[in-house]
């Protein structure tokens, strides 16, 4: 089997004296001129980035203090180089070597599936240990939303003209129509620490965060809603209150036109900590190879069928490129695992949705009016060593897709002896696409002095942006954003 892998590595920029704060750069393939992506770029102290889709990346070299910078990709040789000397907005060029599965193993037995699977299992207390540790983290979530049915209708009025019932169901065609034709998404950034003791609850610090987004694209689903009530209430009488049911059972709220907008004038830029650190550990969790965990399972030959399909190198290390597939039914996902060759450590993980296969399902269309589908979802996970020859996670990417249908009757119910009513329908049906990044910018082993005495904030302000701006981050080794984030810019 051919192995496009032991490589040589050419390095096409020009060298400087100047020492410069921040370094960008490309990886390229120096033959299909592709981008290499997830990249591992390292400072001397240990800290540093990910080369994104793109292959770029950019290192904050004075907040590291670094002398050298060490990259490191799956399949390529480890160079490491000189920080005071490298230019930025360089392009390095990955080059490829042919070499063949059998020839590595020419004078000795070629190793056995189950046995490299064995040995996983067997040392997963000695090269996994997350307990005690604190985490510097960078977080970065992608939301993008396409509807493909979105109707409001009034069904039934009393107390409403005709000529307000008109220009009601006009505006609320509206505003389905704009809904349906805008291009919806978002970019949620925040970094942090993440501090996690053994048999007590996590705790996170958040440094700072941001919101990329266009106000009047902000299309979540609850807000959808929102806006279709809010634009009814305009055409009642705003001087009353009404009583709102919902569904089929009597959920009621009572509301008004001046209390709705009140809320959105009271409407802060913050999120709340309990959300961002809810964020970070459902990612972070998925990277431990806890008994029943994400990972755990992948590896437990119970679930999974394992071929061995490969060699490369990393970081001068022989590796296993293993492919996995579902064995049981509860098995989900079908991918590839890269396992070294001394210590049977994983050192990455792709995983997407097998053939056939499905995430979460909730179907009550009949009796509640929802439906929900996770059809799609695809992930990498990323571990480096530390100093004491631990693997600690390094990098966490996901992107999900789910298909989702709402149908929620609506009442107002005015709150007089007239006691009008409005019947509102309300319709949903489309497509949301997720994803989430978490690079871990640093680890260090954390005392239960220590951890005591970290004290959680209740929330953090975040900076809202029109546009993208590439000096908000500059102080953080963060992840480098693709193209769609450099170039979203908000029309209102």
């Amino acid at each position: 089997m051919k192995l496009n892998y032991y490589l040589t590595f050419t390095l096409c920029l020009s060298f400087f004296s100047v020492y410069s704060q921040s370094y960008t750069a490309r990886l390229v393939d120096s033959i299909t001129q592709k981008p290499i992506a997830f990249a591992t770029v390292q400072t001397s102290d240990r800290k540093g980035v990910i080369s994104n889709d793109d292959g770029y990346f950019t290192l904050n070299l004075e907040a590291a203090d670094s002398k050298t910078i060490t990259i490191s990709c799956m399949g390529y040789t480890t160079k490491v180089y000189d920080a005071a000397r490298l230019s930025t907005n360089a392009v390095i060029l990955l080059s490829e070597k042919i070499n063949e599965l059998e020839t590595v193993y020419v004078n000795t037995e070629k190793p056995n599936i189950d046995s490299i699977i064995k040995r996983v299992n067997q040392n997963l207390s000695k090269n996994y240990k997350h307990d005690n540790t604190q985490f510097s983290v960078f977080h970065r979530s992608t939301n993008n939303m396409d509807f493909d049915r979105l109707d409001f209708d009034i069904d039934k009025a009393s107390g409403i003209r005709k000529t307000k019932l008109k220009e009601a169901n006009k505006s609320l065609d509206s505003l389905a129509n704009t809904v349906k034709n805008s291009k919806i998404v978002s970019f949620k950034d925040f970094a942090g620490e993440y501090y996690l003791a053994t048999a007590k609850k996590p705790k996170f610090k958040a440094h700072k965060a941001t919101l990329l987004v266009d106000k009047a694209k902000d299309f979540s689903l609850e807000n959808v809603e929102q806006k279709g009530k809010t634009l009814i209430l305009k055409y009642l009488d705003t001087t009353k209150t009404y009583k709102l049911k919902s569904g089929l059972f009597k959920v009621e709220d009572s509301l008004s036109l001046a209390d709705e907008m009140q809320k959105e004038q009271e409407n802060k830029h913050e999120f709340t900590i309990d959300n961002l650190k809810s964020e970070v550990s459902s990612l972070l969790h998925k990277t431990f190879f806890n008994p029943e965990s994400f990972m755990h399972n992948l590896v437990n030959p119970d679930w999974y069928t394992f071929s061995l399909e490969d060699i490369t190198y990393y970081q001068n290390e022989l590796v296993y490129v293993v492919h996995f597939s579902p064995k049981k039914s509860k098995a989900k996902y079908s991918g590839t695992l890269y396992i070294s060759d001394v210590d049977y450590g994983v050192l990455r993980a792709d995983y997407q949705f097998a053939k056939g296969k499905r995430g979460q399902k909730f179907n009550v269309r009949l009796l509640l009016g929802i439906k929900y589908i996770e059809n799609h979802k695809k992930g990498i996970v990323l571990f480096n060593k530390d100093t004491l020859y631990q693997y600690k996670p390094k990098y966490f990417f996901e992107e999900q897709g789910r298909y989702i249908y709402v149908h929620r009757p609506l009442k107002f119910k005015e709150n007089s002896p007239e006691k009008n009513k409005v019947a509102f329908d309300f319709l949903l049906e489309g497509n949301v696409y997720d994803k989430s990044e978490l690079l871990i910018m640093d680890t260090q082993t954390l005392t239960p002095q220590q951890f005591d005495a970290v004290k959680e904030e209740k929330t953090i302000p975040y900076q809202y942006l029109k546009a993208y701006n590439p000096d908000l981050w500059k102080e953080f080794n963060a992840i480098e954003p693709l193209e769609e984030m450099k170039q979203f810019k908000s029309v209102e």
